[in-house]
């Protein structure tokens, strides 16, 4: 029951149920038209070509709720021929993003495995897909994914591009819950005094990990 509080206090940060102030489900406005779809007379925009301009279009319907269109602007992207490597990563983040969003982490595996290379916004939303799965594996491949990502010092902020909803704290919590699970107690310990001393909210997710991590026995030097 302990372990389950804390994967589902990982879960609800992935899901921007958390502390880290996640957009949550707005009302959502009228649909974001693809660029150069419009029915006017005008001639600008590149449709489905425009990439760029699908993949900023994804993000918005995400930051208000719309997933499933986000889904489907980000794979519109990637179906692209004329795709970049960096336009591919930046669709494959959002695509793992909004079908975490709309059917959970696990949909978003395959897609954060894609980008997770290069993007740290996809490193830390695989590393709670990992987590998610409970597997020892798992555990040590999510601590080098969040070190990837530099939160192995505590000088290093983790700040999102995109509307993601997870906090520096609660990315430093999940290194935290990590390490405690591959054995590294001292910088289980260290890491997640540092994310309650930057969130400490008492009913946080950062909070619930502490809590989890102390229950099951974590030692803190006096």
């Amino acid at each position: 029951m302990i372990v389950l509080v804390a994967i589902l206090s990982i879960i609800m940060i992935a899901s921007g149920c958390g502390s880290g102030g996640g957009s949550g489900r707005y009302t959502i406005p009228p649909e974001i038209p693809t660029p150069g779809t419009g029915t006017g007379g005008g001639t600008g925009g590149t449709g489905e070509t425009d990439i760029d301009a699908l993949i900023l279009s994804g993000w918005e319907d995400f930051k208000y709720g719309a997933y499933s269109s986000a889904i489907n602007k980000f794979n519109q992207a990637l179906t692209s021929t004329s795709i970049s490597n960096n336009q591919k990563t930046e669709a494959y983040n959002g695509l793992g993003w909004s079908l975490t969003r709309s059917t959970g982490i696990e949909s978003g595996f395959s897609a954060f495995s894609q980008a997770a290379t290069t993007n740290n916004e996809s490193r830390v939303g695989l590393a709670a897909a990992l987590i998610q799965r409970g597997q020892k594996d798992g555990f040590a491949q999510a601590v080098k994914l969040l070190e990837e990502v530099g939160l192995r010092e505590n000088s290093t902020t983790f700040s999102a591009k995109n509307p993601i909803g997870v906090s520096n704290a609660e990315a430093h919590a999940m290194l935290a819950w990590c390490y405690f699970w591959t054995g590294d107690s001292s910088r289980a310990a260290t890491k997640i005094n540092f994310a309650r001393s930057i969130e400490q909210s008492n009913d946080s997710s950062v909070t619930q990990i502490y809590n989890s991590l102390v229950a099951l026995g974590l030692k803190f030097n006096n």
